[in-house]
Parts: C-alpha cells; sequence; structure tokens
C-alpha cells in the first residue's frame, strides 16, 4: 500500500468510515461450488480444483460476513506483562468475532500473520472453550511478499482457520479507498495441493490385534462378516477419526479383515489402518535448502529424517490408543509402519480383504465430502450417477468409494517389488 498517508492516518479513516462503506463488491465468485456436468462426473480431476471450490466457498461466506460487520474496537492495548501489544480493530458480524491486522508497507508484511494470530489468540484466550473457527482473522495488505501468500493458504486449507486477506484499491486518495477480497490463482491452489498429496506424502500404520469371540470374529456367512463384528469393529475406527481430528491429521483410517482363504497371510485377523498427509515428507526438499545450507553437512540428513519418522511414530500411538480404549480393556495391540503406495495398489490388500468403516479426516474430509456432494447434485440435475446410495453418508463411510476418489485425485498404480510386511 504505497501512500501519501501515515499508517495511523489510513487506520483512523478505516475505524471512522467503517468495514460497510469500505467492502462495496459481491464476492468474484459464487458461494456454492454447484453440481457437476454429466462430462465431469466420470472426466479424471484433481484434487486441487476441489480444494480451491472449498476455499472459495469458504472465502466468500467471511466476505459477506465482513460486508456487515461492526468495527467495535481501536487500537486495543492487550496487557501482557511488560511485551507491549495492540490490536489494530476489533469487532463483531453475525456469526462472532473478528481481528483486523492493517499493514502499510511491504516489508511489514512479512510478519503479518504471526501479529495478527497473535492477537487472534489472545481475544480466544477471554473466551476459553473458543477454537480456530471461532474467530476471524482479518489482513488489510497488498499481499505482494510470496511468503506471505503462502502462509495465508496454507493457513486457510492446513491449519483451517477463519482467515481472509483484503487487498486496498484506491487512487491514492482516502475518500476512493475499497477493500477486494485476495485470492490466490489456480496455480498457487495447484501447487499447494498437488505437493501435499502423492503417495510419499502419505504416512500409512497398521495396529493388528486377535479376535475375540463372542464379540468380533473371523466368521463369515456367504463371504460376509456377521454385523456384530462389522460394529464393534467400527467403533475402533470411528474413535481413530476423532483422535486425528483432535490432533489436526488429515488423512482417514478404515478397518481391514482378510478373507477366511488367505488369513494365514497376516499375523492376526484385524487391522487399524491410519494414513495421513506426514508434514515432513510432502514438500519439496529444495524449498528447505535456504536452511539446510546453515545447517552443519553431519545434522542435514537427520533434520529431515527425523521428523518424518517421528511422525509415524505419532500416528502409531494414535492407533494403538484408538484399539486400547474401544475394545476389550488390556487389549494389546502391535504397530508398524507400512507403505502406502504398496497398500493402495497390491492385489492382496486391495482385492483379498475386507475393508469397512472408513473415515476420513481434516482436508481430505472436507475434499472427500465436497467431491460426493457435488454428485449427488449432478443426480439431483438429471445426470446419471450410478452405484451411489441414496443416503449422501453411506458412500461418505464407503472404502471402495473412497478408493475410486483416491484414484481420481491422483493415486495411480506404480510399479513395486516389494512388501512392507
Amino acid at each position: 500500500m504505497k501512500t501519501i498517508y501515515s499508517e495511523k492516518q489510513v487506520h483512523d479513516y478505516i475505524y471512522r468510515i467503517g468495514l460497510e462503506s469500505l467492502i462495496t463488491s459481491d464476492f468474484p465468485y459464487s458461494a456454492t461450488q454447484g453440481a457437476m456436468t454429466a462430462a465431469q462426473v466420470d472426466a479424471p480431476f484433481d484434487l486441487w480444483q476441489i480444494m480451491r471450490a472449498r476455499a472459495l466457498d469458504r472465502l466468500a461466506r467471511m466476505h459477506n460476513l465482513m460486508r456487515q460487520a461492526t468495527l467495535s474496537g481501536s487500537q486495543v492495548n492487550l496487557p501482557t506483562g511488560k511485551t507491549r501489544m495492540q490490536l489494530d480493530l476489533l469487532g463483531y458480524h453475525d456469526e462472532g468475532l473478528f481481528v483486523l491486522e492493517l499493514k502499510v508497507n511491504k516489508t511489514a508484511e512479512r510478519n503479518a500473520f504471526s501479529e495478527l494470530f497473535a492477537y487472534s489468540n489472545y481475544v480466544a484466550e477471554i473466551f476459553a472453550p473458543s477454537g480456530r473457527r471461532d474467530i476471524t482473522n482479518v489482513l488489510v495488505a497488498n499481499i505482494d511478499n510470496e511468503i506471505t501468500r503462502h502462509a495465508f493458504l496454507y493457513d486457510l486449507l492446513i491449519a483451517d482457520r477463519e482467515v481472509i486477506v483484503y487487498r486496498p484499491v484506491w487512487d491514492g486518495t482516502l475518500d476512493t479507498l475499497r477493500f477486494e477480497p485476495y485470492i490466490p490463482n489456480d496455480q498457487d491452489f495447484r501447487r499447494f495441493t498437488n505437493q501435499l498429496l502423492s503417495h510419499d506424502a502419505m504416512s500409512c500404520v497398521v495396529a493388528s490385534f486377535d479376535d475375540l469371540p463372542g464379540w468380533y470374529d473371523s466368521q463369515e456367512d456367504e463371504g460376509s462378516l456377521n454385523d456384530r463384528t462389522i460394529e464393534y469393529l467400527s467403533l475402533v475406527s470411528t474413535y481413530a477419526a476423532q483422535l486425528m481430528e483432535a490432533e489436526g491429521l488429515h488423512g482417514f483410517c478404515f478397518m481391514r479383515k482378510p478373507y477366511a482363504e488367505v488369513g494365514s497371510y497376516y499375523d492376526r485377523p484385524n487391522s487399524l489402518i491410519i494414513c495421513a498427509i506426514n508434514p515432513f515428507g510432502s514438500g519439496d526438499i529444495g524449498d528447505a535448502s535456504s536452511i539446510l545450507a546453515q545447517i552443519p553437512t553431519k545434522h542435514r540428513a537427520a533434520f529431515i529424517e527425523t521428523p518424518h519418522w517421528g511422525f509415524n511414530g505419532r500416528l502409531i500411538r494414535i492407533a494403538q490408543r484408538a484399539v486400547a480404549e474401544t475394545l476389550q480393556y488390556g487389549v494389546q495391540s502391535y504397530g508398524h509402519t507400512a507403505l502406502w503406495s504398496w497398500m493402495i495398489t497390491s492385489m492382496i490388500e486391495t482385492v483379498h480383504n475386507h475393508k469397512f468403516a472408513f473415515r476420513p479426516t481434516g482436508m481430505l474430509r472436507e475434499a472427500y465430502g465436497s467431491y460426493l456432494g457435488s454428485q449427488y447434485a449432478a443426480r439431483m440435475a438429471g445426470h446419471s450417477i450410478e452405484d451411489r446410495s441414496l443416503l449422501q453418508g453411506e458412500e461418505l463411510y464407503n472404502w471402495f468409494q473412497a478408493w475410486d476418489f483416491m484414484e481420481r485425485c491422483g493415486f495411480k498404480e506404480i510399479e513395486r517389488d516389494y512388501s512392507p510386511f
């Protein structure tokens, strides 16, 4: 924001005139994703397009709230002991509170989000049970810095915060100042999403345990498991998904039980499988090169590899906790890592097992739910959508439909000549 005005002058003007006079334009995209066309239903697609539609839907909702929002506080001092913190603008809208951070010059942008969220967290602490979605974070800046744009996309898609950015548009005089929502371009969405979701980015762990006769077992009736076994084992996956959500993990979990004729392939007949995007395995090592160059050579490999494997250990602990806290007290499970690219393409894994109680979490839950919703909307519009239940929720927890979705997202078969077991 190059201006002859000081930041205080701009700030005072915003507080005096109010957001309703500054945010005057409609959101440039529809707030609804809409149904797929007949061609799109069967055509390949990229996950980034689904994530983009979901993000635009959220931004449109926040934009509409901010157009009617009320500024209630200016340069609010936040008592923090010896440290001085001053929140630029504070207010409320129809669904809650918001904090607004104003950045006049480009240099100040680098710390924009760290300051904004520090203020937001302070306000959240006043209302102890509040979460990351209860307070809207608003940044007003030109957002010229690449690091700021990436931070915005991260907090919107991964950290799942309520955050929106406005760029100031004017002809140099305060009375022409208007706020226009900043929207990442397609290249930003494509790069960010495709970097996250790949075979190598997914960590996969398995927690296996024995049958409990009379409760869950390996008995089959015409090739199908009995309802009791499915019911009790589904509790394990459901609870595991809740634990994953609590830790902000983006992935899914499901139960695996081998068919009777291949049961001997596995050490134990029941397995909870958890897969999640490993934040230490999804990035391009080139992005960390500037940091690695400042670390002694002997520590560089460990700096990259240790957190990657540490994340796997975290998943194993979640899996074992889910088993221990949902089944018979004292039951033991045995955890190990698995190679997801092998798991998802291996014949014995994809064909010769009962797989049920699929539960998506985080970003993948959002994406999968949006994908299914658009398919059902397409069916309501008259397009032929086969092999779908009347109830959308039944498909949301269907492993085979989820596998179809993952294939469409880019999970393609790759040649492997080894097993992780």
